[in-house]
């Protein structure tokens, strides 16, 4: 009996430390804009010039250049749908190895972190089903 409260009790704790990590995770990603430069007026400025998009699914967007105003490549789809997005290298025309879910109306996803100044770069999709349209800050 003994053993069985200790498996119950390290599965749930294991499921609490798993969560936590999840969310410790989840939360740089979403504040990395303001943390970054100094703040909520730092996440307004990144955001602020921000630039509308268009994502052709299973497709190519156009190149964009990052700028000083954001450490990273924040992402927000307005319309069309949740899309599948990996952040590709004009450079190079490698790819990021991992893709990121943007849900539609979910506010700015961070795709890509700590990228250097006046990297030339790309959004690549999958996941068909039409244009989706929405803004990307740099």
């Amino acid at each position: 009996m003994s053993n069985r409260r200790t498996t119950r009790t390290t599965r749930a704790l294991g499921l609490v430390l798993a969560g936590t990590a999840a969310l410790s995770v989840a939360l740089p990603a979403t504040a990395s804009a303001a943390q970054t430069s100094g703040g909520t007026t730092a996440a307004a400025s990144c955001y602020g010039g921000s630039v509308g998009i268009s994502l052709p699914a299973n497709g190519y967007s156009r190149d964009f250049t990052t700028t000083s105003r954001c450490a990273d490549i924040n992402l927000r789809i307005d319309s069309g749908g949740g899309q599948w997005v990996a952040v590709c290298w004009a450079a190079h025309g490698s790819c990021q190895s991992s893709w990121t879910w943007v849900p539609q109306g979910g506010g700015y996803h961070v795709v890509a972190s700590d990228v250097q100044n006046g990297t030339k770069f790309y959004f690549t999709t999958t996941n068909g089903g039409g244009t989706r349209h929405g803004r990307a800050a740099f």
